[in-house]
Order: structure tokens, then sequence, then C-alpha cells
């Protein structure tokens, strides 16, 4: 066995983590290459004594202490020999390469890997030296190290035919089966989404100024997505419109930006916030302290930059003016053409033999693209027809001959048809005699010749700063002459409340107002007065449906209507210095709400003094007041004329109260038509409220969402009590209660809260 190597496994099973289980025809192999097995035992890995290296072609010495190996023989009945164990590593195989090569192996999916063929190496110097023999070396084989290029280049280990996107699998799995089991969101708005292109911002309606009818609406959006995911809707949806819009113009999209309806820029918003979801979230009457979730709608634009809009109109005249160019010389060419076919001459005839004193006319003609950068300059419709007709005249050799130009097109005559009889003899049935429910209603009309006195919107300062403006007073110098129609039967009337009828009337002043009521003729107008029950009437049956009300003597008819035409002047200042403050503090703001303001006003009014044209003591009609003596020219009647109060829809023509006098919170449910309205009305009252330190603001608001009509001012005590003489102070409705309750009835809204406003929260 001195002529035999020797196959170290020393540390393979430490180095490597491999479990090598060798069999009888294993040991049977190593017996027949003249190898000798060696195996390390942890008891036997350090001589215990001096002993003689058991290997006849070393003899060495091995020191107590000193590693040595323990040789096992084939034949299990004879015993084993110890050997020396070099020191040096060198001819030993690399731990380092062995675990390389095996793990190389593993990644390989080949079905039937290459062997690793062991060989013998020539013993170094060093071994030689020491008088041992090195191990095997490994072969490792070349297609392990550089595998052939395989077709799929995303296999993953496993199993052989599945590439990376197998290994996803269960990730795309888990991700639609959350999509598709995923219920729709409960929280849904609406949107508006329509193109604009940059505007005068000085203007308030100038901001963006929409293009080619481009809107469209997207409904169940979800209400808590952020301002990225807005932005790809409105480009989504809008994009495409946009681009079919310009007939090939370049736009440069990513120059666009989605606005909301208040001019803000979404994209300066951070991610991952929802945008329009605290809009929604309005304070539940039944329980004040809590939301609930509203659906709105929203509108969003895409904005066009200001620049390119303009680089896009200019492109646009230019393609116009290339179109008509085109169709003029079209034009001359049919002419042209004609002129050939009724000249045969002409069309025989050589272009030397015409009179051409344009050759310029002559290239176009003939020019195959007459769009050219050289065709310079343009020439008008009425130039090439003029070219074309000096070019139809052709010189002969004795004679010259012109040609006509070609006769106008027929026009189509208009086809003449016979009346159908039955429609004739209806038509002269009904229009040939005119009975008495078809007469005019001249008879109910009733004109009067009035002095007009129109309430001003006078700011508060200046209210306060003139003792002449603190109060509406009639003055003859700004008053208007004018007629007043009044529609004056009870089966006219519009309406009729707990004090005022309503009836409906035209007015014309002369000369015109420059704004408000009287700027146009005959324009439409709600005549006011005021009406008692006579005590007779209330004690009447029960069961009676007749309406009886007499009219107030004329003084005091005038100082009703004078009073309600001095609430309605503080109403419209207190409103209008409302939004002055809501402005200042949006204008101030770092960062603008994220709600919208709501814009309304109260109608505009003034007071008809109405004179009598003759002297007359009449009782009047049924249906009409009774008249006291009257003498000729003088004041006869007073009358609240007022602007009629529209609506923002047909489908909604309700008119609302939103809120009471006797009551700091809308009068609506969240709900219920106008609610949105009437929390931004009780936010102005809690403004109105603290910038006059708790002295006066204006309640009873009514009408529509965009007028408002008959309101209240309600003052603090200590002003009633400082007035005495017995006079109200704003009217009977003038409820001081409220106004010492109102930081205990306030319900603060989201409006109240906003930190730019600067409001002191009371509830």
């Amino acid at each position: 066995m001195e002529n035999s190597a020797t196959l170290s496994l020393l540390d393979a099973p430490q180095c490597c983590g491999i479990n090598l289980n060798l069999d009888a025809s294993a040991f049977l192999l190593i017996a027949q290459s003249n190898m000798e097995l060696v195996s390390q035992f942890t008891e036997d890995a350090i001589a215990k004594e001096d002993r003689i290296c058991g290997r006849p072609a070393c003899g060495s010495i091995i020191l107590k202490g000193a590693p040595y190996h323990y040789i096992a023989t084939i034949v299990p009945s004879q015993p084993g020999r110890f050997v020396f164990r070099p020191s040096s590593a060198q001819s030993l195989p690399d731990p380092n390469v062995i675990r390389q090569s095996v793990n190389a192996a593993q990644r390989r999916s080949t079905i039937n890997p290459p062997r690793v063929i062991p060989f013998l190496s020539q013993p170094s110097s060093s071994a030689m030296h020491m008088g041992r023999l090195p191990g095997p070396d490994i072969a490792v084989p070349l297609s392990w190290q550089q595998p052939p290029v395989s077709s799929s280049q995303n296999r993953v280990p496993g199993p052989t035919g599945y590439s990376a996107h197998h290994a996803q699998y269960s990730l795309e799995r888990e991700r639609w089966a959350k999509l598709a089991y995923a219920p729709p969101p409960a929280e849904t708005i609406t949107l508006e989404i329509t193109a604009v292109y940059e505007g005068n911002s000085r203007k308030k309606s100038g901001r963006g100024i929409n293009f080619g009818n481009i809107c469209e609406g997207k409904k169940d959006i979800d209400a808590c997505l952020d301002a990225p995911s807005l932005i790809a809707i409105a480009f989504d949806t809008i994009l495409p419109k946009i681009l079919t819009f310009g007939r090939g113009f370049p736009w440069r999209t990513h120059e666009f930006v989605v606005r909301d309806a208040a001019w803000v820029d979404l994209s300066g918003h951070l991610p991952a916030i929802p945008y329009f979801l605290a809009q929604c979230l309005v304070q539940s009457r039944r329980a004040p302290k809590t939301t609930t979730f509203k659906t709105k709608k929203f509108s969003l634009m895409v904005v066009v930059p200001a620049a390119q809009w303009s680089e896009y109109e200019e492109w646009l005249e230019r393609t116009e003016e290339e179109e008509t160019l085109h169709e003029q010389l079209q034009r001359r060419r049919s002419i042209h053409t004609d002129i050939e076919d009724q000249d045969p001459h002409a069309a025989g005839t050589d272009l030397d033999d015409y009179e051409d004193p344009d050759p310029f006319a002559a290239q176009l003609e003939e020019d195959d693209d007459p769009f050219g950068n050289d065709m310079e300059p343009l020439y008008s419709l009425s130039t090439a027809m003029r070219t074309s007709a000096k070019r139809a005249h052709v010189r002969g050799k004795s004679d010259s001959t012109s040609s006509t130009v070609s006769p106008p097109r027929k026009k189509l005559a208009h086809v003449f048809r016979l009346p159908d009889r039955d429609d004739l003899k209806e038509a002269l049935k009904n229009g040939g005699s005119m009975d008495a429910a078809r007469a005019p209603k001249v008879y109910d009309l009733r004109n009067e010749d009035i002095q007009f006195h129109q309430i001003p919107v006078r700011p508060l300062a200046d209210i306060l700063k003139t003792p002449q403006h603190r109060s509406f007073e009639l003055d003859i110098s700004n008053s208007s002459i004018g007629q007043l129609t009044i529609d004056v039967p009870l089966r006219s009337m519009i309406g009729i409340g707990a004090f005022k009828t309503a009836h409906p009337g035209w007015l014309s002043l002369s000369p015109l107002s420059s704004s408000g009521l009287g700027s146009r003729t005959q324009q439409d107008v709600i005549v006011k007065r005021p009406f008692y029950r006579p005590s007779s009437h209330t004690g009447a049956a029960a069961g009676s449906n007749t309406l009886k009300i007499a009219r107030y003597a004329l003084a005091d008819e005038l100082q009703k209507l004078l009073n309600e035409s001095n609430v309605l002047y503080w109403a419209k200042s207190l409103l209008n210095f409302t939004y002055e403050y809501i402005d200042h503090c949006i204008d101030a703001a770092s960062s603008p709400p994220s709600f919208q303001i709501p814009r309304v006003r109260f109608v505009d009014a003034g007071i008809a003094l109405a004179f009598s044209h003759h002297s007359s003591n009449t009782q009047g009609t049924s249906n009409q007041a009774p008249t006291t003596d009257i003498k000729a020219g003088t004041f006869s009647a007073v009358y609240l004329l007022e602007e009629p109060v529209t609506f923002d829809s047909p489908g909604n023509q309700t008119f609302t109260k939103f809120i009471h006098n006797k009551d700091c919170e809308p009068s609506l449910d969240d709900d219920e038509y106008g609610y949105d309205l009437a929390v931004f009305l009780a936010f102005t009252q809690h403004i109105q409220y603290a910038k006059t330190d708790g002295l006066a603001f204006v309640s009873d608001y009514q009408g529509s969402t965009e007028l408002l009509t008959d309101p209240q001012i309600l003052t603090h005590r200590c002003l009633s009590s400082s007035v005495g003489d017995g006079n109200d102070l704003f009217g009977d409705g003038n409820i001081a209660s409220m106004v010492d309750d109102f930081e205990t009835k306030h319900v603060c809204n989201y409006y109240c809260k906003w930190p730019g406003f600067g409001l002191e929260v009371y509830a």
C-alpha cells in the first residue's frame, strides 16, 4: 500500500455540508484503484503520545499533541494504522473550491449533469520532501462554469418550463382576488371636467375660458382620491378630446395643469391626502358633534396655458389662410377648365398664345405644391379670377376671339304647397271669432305714475362715517320718475304672507337707471303691500273659505314699508361686509381653504310712491282694495318693489327658508335642497356677531340659492333700551334674546373652524 494514493475526506463534512454514504461497492472501487480511505475522528485527531508514522514511505515521528490520521484497511478484521498529518494545506483540496463546485452543480437544472471525475495529481516537491502523496483533485466540467445560453432568460430555480412571471403568481392572484371581491366605495362624488384656457385673471369670471364645448361628467368617483389620482382622471378624460379639437396642432400636454373651481392647482397638493373628502363631511343635525358624508358635485378644469393657446390661434389662422388659398386656386383651375370646354381653339392652343401679363400667376397654376415656401406673395380671389379672364383671350392671325364666362348655376325653386283643408278649417273656426274668454286682460291692470326710490348698497364703513347714511330715507334728489303697471286681481297674486301681499308688475323709468331696478323698460318686478285682517274676519265661521284683508291708512302703510326697506338696507350692507372679510382672510392666508365660498345677494328693491291723476272717492271693486278720498296730483299709494327671485335650475323652483329669526341653526335637514347654503349663512352670522362685538347680525334668511329676500336684523338688547320714544328697532321681528344666546345656540361648522378666518369656536 506504499504506492497507493490516498483519498482524503478530511473536513469535508464540516466544510462542504455533504453527507457521503459509501456502500460496499464504493469500498471495492477504492480497493481496486489502489486508494486508501482516510477518515478523521474527533478523539483521534491529536496524538496522545509520540509514535512513528504508520506509512512505510514516511517513517516520520509523530510528536505528542501533533495532528495525525487513522487509516482503516479494507478488511474489517485487520487493524488500521496512524499516519502523519502534514501542517501544510497546499497538497489538500481547498474546501471552498469543493463547496463552490457542489453549489454550481446544484444550481444547474440539467436532467443528466456531467459526472465529477477525480484524477491523480503529480506530487509537489514539498509533499515529496515530507514523504507523502497528496489527495486527488476534482475536475469541474466546463459546462458547469459556463452554462449554455438558454432560450428562456427568465428561468427561475424549480421545475423546468417555468419563467420569472410564474414566481409572481401568488402575489397576482391575491391582488386580483382583492379587486374582484372588493365592494364599491360607499363614499363617492361626481366630477364635472372641462377644458379651458387661461383668460384675464383680473376679471372675476375670466380665469378660465371654455373652448370646444369640451365637458365631461364622471359619476361614482371615490371621495378619498388624492390630488394625483384626480389629475390622472382629468387627463384621461379630457386630453383625447383636446387632441381631436386641435386638428393636428402639436399640443404640449406636459404643460397642462388641472385646477378646481377655486382655481387651485392640484399638482401643488401632497399625495395620499383625500382632496375633496373634507368638503363632503357635514355636521349631522341630529348629532352636532358628529359628521356625516354627503355626496357632492365638484368641478375640475384642464387648463391650457395662455402662451400655448396664443400659439394655437396663430397656427389656426395660418391653416385657415392656406385652406382659403387652396380653395381659390381650385376655383381658378375650375374656371379655366370651363373656358377651355367652351372654346375648342383655346384648348388646342399652346400656352405661348395666351396673353400673360402676370407670369407668376402661371407658375401658381402649374405648381404642384402651391403652399411651398417659394410661393410669395399670396393672391386674392379677385386677382386669380382676373388673371383667368385675361388668359382666356386668344390671339389669332387676323382676328381675336373672347369667350364668355359660364352662366351661374340655377337655384332651386321654392316648392309651392297647397294648405291642408282640415288645418285651414280649424284655424278659420278658432281665429274668426273673439269671445269674452279671450278678450284682453287690460281691465285687470292698473297703471300708476310713480316716484321711485331705489335702496342702495352702501359699505358699512360709509354708513358708520356718514350720519345721513345710517338709515334708508326718501330723497327726492335721488329718485326717478316712471310708470308702474300692476296685475291687481287676487287670482293673479303671486303669494300672500303673514303681513304682505305680492302681485306681478312691470316697471319703466325715465331715464333708465344705470343698474338694478329700472335699468330696462317693462322690467318684471314684484309689487308688495302690507295688509291686516279685519276683526270681523277673525270671528267668522270656521268653515268659511273667504279671505278678507284690509289695507292700512296711507301714513301707516308708508311707515311699515320704510321699516322693511331699512331692514333690507342694513342687511345688504352687513352681507357685503361679510364677503369683504371673507375675501380679505383668504387673500392673506398662506394656502386657500379646501371648500368653496357660495355667492348670494339680496334682491334689488325700492319704494314706489304713486300719484293720482284725478280726484276720486271710490270704494273699489270686490277684487281691489278700497281707496280713500284722493285729490289729483297727490300721494295716493305706496309700494315696495323687488326683483323677482330666480332659481339655479328649472327643477328647483322652491322658495326656501334657510334660517329662521328664532333660531341660530339651519332650518333644513342635511339631505334637503339648500342645506349647504344654510350652513354657509349660519357662518355669516358668526362673522357678523363676532366682528360687531355681539351687537347685531342678519337672520331670517330666505329665498333661493342665488337671491335672498325679506331678511331681519337682530340686535343686542342694549340698543333697544337706548332708542326709547316707543320706536321699534328694525321692526317686530328683532328678537334680542337670540343675540344674547348666540354663543350657546350657534353650532360652528367647517367654515367657522377654518384657521384663516380667525373665529372663536363656540360649540
